[in-house]
């Protein structure tokens, strides 16, 4: 059987919600192997720390149900997460680094 790439979970803890219905998210899943990707997924349970998602890899490829850290979660329609650029490369800033 092939190994299934790894995701890192939460544990939830404390008082579960779990609605009639699950809300419209966009969950950011962080890979063990480093990269972050981000997922359309619908929230089907949650905690204070945690919220449970279903969601899928690749389309086809079948839902699939974790638990991820609340701070990964955000509301469909959100504004996008800001990153972090270094100032080289900020509006304004210089299209390469100097010293």
């Amino acid at each position: 059987m092939p190994d299934l790439p790894r995701i890192v979970r939460a544990t939830p803890g404390g008082r579960i919600t779990r609605p009639d219905k699950g809300i419209p998210v966009i969950a950011t899943i962080r890979w063990h192997h480093g990269v972050d990707q981000e997922v359309l997924a619908v929230a089907i349970a949650w905690t204070a720390q945690a919220v449970e998602i279903r969601w899928e890899m690749e389309r086809g490829q079948g839902r699939r149900t974790d638990w991820v850290p609340a701070r990964d979660i955000r509301r469909e329609g959100a504004e996008p997460r800001p990153v972090n650029l270094p100032p080289h490369l900020r509006a304004g800033g210089r299209s390469e680094p100097h010293d």
